[in-house]
């Protein structure tokens, strides 16, 4: 699942009230005791703002959902799809109803019994317009669906029925190869406590899950939330852990400094010197691997000048990838060009930009050139926005560099997290951080997100040829041509420009020796029901 938004860290000023555990990081580690040898502990750069699942707001709401919920399809510890609360399904010969056979015995953690009327109330509310889900697109397929996204007819008109208590119906406007996936995101939410606290029902006190863990407690104000396992989860017996904890919103220096002392067993490292202290110190527990990530300049087309293609194209050119993504950023990323990342399964050669194997001389001599042509005089100043880190301030501090040759000032307006993300969905930036990840690779995850009714266009791109290439894509009966038709809606968007790629991502690890069950691959999700603890492993062994 994508949320336009930084991989980079945040910085936080801690206080002994709620943030007890970092303050310990930095002194003393914590007893044996306190730390719960059965505990799995995860801190991450992102911080938790919301458990609703079909609220998304970032990473870690993207974790936590994974957690929490279960959806008719899931993934495997490897990242595939694999039955979820659906034991079975099949699809009519044409392509257009898909029947799912839930599993017996489903129930929620409060108890209740759950059947196939909370898939039907969860997918009426995840396109409902008043729910906002961001990959409300993706279900696009389902009859009525883009009727009830627009508001323009009730939720009882979506092709989605249960037939009987253990049955789901879903018939579809066009077949859909990918709806597997895209219902892996469709986590089911509980009807019966939606409907009695309405928007107040993911509050932790109130909030009921059908995955494998629920939550045990997340005080208001903090950034820790704290899981147990459920035992009403179908296939509970495999979840090796009780109880996960998951540290959110730390900067890297002390996630780092958590995971060396043995306060966290799952720690991410998103920036380069502490990555170079992880590969020199604890470079056994360090996995690196590729990730379906895409690193990127955002851009707000509907701000001038920026609504001129030659100053977008432009700024394109003269950015150079190679020291960003190697030198600046410097976390092994690949430099890149292409709009989609690299790792989406089955895909052919990517669209590349025509000045890939350009010199940089020539590309700032085209550059210079398209800014005169466009008519602009003068110097032009532009504002980028990105959440506040010294990776970010990094990064945008080279890229005014490289751009102030070619006429281009740039102004750094830091944010903290969820502040940049409220600014970005007004459109207060010109230029701003992008990143997109997913956590099923596929090219409609990416390429969906600029389509011109999607929730996650934060770049105001509107292209009625790009849509209808989309559409007509997601039609398709097979893989091959649907990505043939994501290929052209590919060389639109390199053409238009409404973002600058700039790197290809890779994820960076550190997982305590004791963690047994990690899987590198790369999709985003990495759930806890798959992972265990040697019990031959000390809680605290960093090596």
């Amino acid at each position: 699942m994508a949320a336009p938004q930084t991989m980079m860290k945040r910085r936080h000023f801690l206080t002994a009230s709620t943030h007890g555990l970092a303050l310990a990081a930095i002194g003393t580690p914590l007893p044996l005791a306190a730390q719960t040898r059965d505990v799995l502990r995860r801190v991450v750069a992102t911080e938790l703002t919301s458990l609703d699942p079909q609220r998304p707001t970032g990473q870690v709401t993207a974790d936590l959902a994974a957690e929490l919920f279960c959806g008719l399809t899931t993934t495997d510890a490897a990242g595939r799809i694999v039955p979820g609360c659906a034991s079975a399904w099949q699809t009519s010969a044409d392509g257009l109803t898909w029947t799912f056979r839930l599993r017996k015995g489903l129930a929620w953690s409060d108890g209740k019994a759950l059947d196939s009327r909370d898939f039907l109330f969860t997918l009426r509310r995840y396109l409902a317009p008043e729910t906002g889900a961001a990959q409300a697109t993706r279900l696009d397929a389902i009859v009525g669906a883009r009727d009830l996204r627009f508001g323009r007819k009730p939720p009882t008109s979506l092709g989605v029925s249960a037939a009987d208590p253990q049955t789901l119906v879903i018939r579809l406007e066009h077949p859909d190869v990918e709806l597997p996936i895209n219902l892996a995101l469709a986590y089911c939410i509980p009807e019966h406590v939606v409907e009695k606290y309405g928007r107040e029902w993911a509050k932790p006190d109130l909030i009921v899950s059908n995955g494998p863990y629920r939550v045990e407690s997340w005080a208001a104000g903090a950034k820790d939330v704290k899981l147990i396992r459920n035992a009403r989860f179908h296939e509970v017996a495999s979840v090796a852990i009780e109880r996960v904890e998951w540290l959110t919103g730390y900067d890297d220096a002390t996630r780092l400094r958590l995971f060396k002392l043995g306060q966290a067993d799952v720690a991410s490292i998103e920036d380069m010197t502490n990555l170079e202290l992880a590969r020199r110190e604890l470079a056994p527990l360090l996995r690196t691997s590729q990730e379906c990530v895409l690193g990127a300049i955002g851009i707000n087309i509907t701000r001038k000048p920026l609504d001129r293609l030659a100053l977008r194209q432009a700024l394109s050119l003269a950015l150079d990838r190679n020291v960003l993504a190697g030198k600046v950023r410097g976390l092994g990323e690949q430099p890149w060009d292409a709009v989609l990342p690299p790792g989406i399964p089955q895909y052919p050669a990517l669209a590349r930009a025509e000045f890939a194997a350009w010199p940089m001389a020539r590309r700032i001599e085209k550059a210079r050139a398209l800014i005169a042509e466009s008519g602009i005089n003068g110097r032009v100043k532009l504002g980028v926005g990105f959440p506040t880190s010294p990776t970010g301030r990094k990064v945008f501090l080279a890229v005014a560099a490289m751009w102030k040759p070619i006429g281009i000032d740039l102004e750094l307006l830091p944010l903290d997290g969820r502040a940049y993300t409220a600014a970005l969905q007004r459109g207060d930036y010109d230029l701003f951080s992008y990143s997109s990840f997913a956590v099923v690779p596929s090219a409609a995850n990416f390429l969906e997100r600029f389509m011109s009714d999607s929730a996650e266009n934060v770049t105001r791109y509107r292209n009625a040829q790009y849509d209808q290439w989309i559409r007509e894509a997601g039609k398709e009966p097979s893989i091959a041509a649907r990505h043939r038709g994501y290929g052209e809606a590919e060389k639109l968007l390199l053409r238009d420009v409404p973002l600058i790629p700039t790197w290809a991502g890779v994820s960076n690890r550190l997982v305590a020796k004791r963690v047994r069950g990690w899987v590198d691959h790369p999709g985003h999700a990495h759930p806890s029901r798959f992972l265990s603890f040697s019990r031959s492993v000390s809680a605290q062994s960093t090596t």
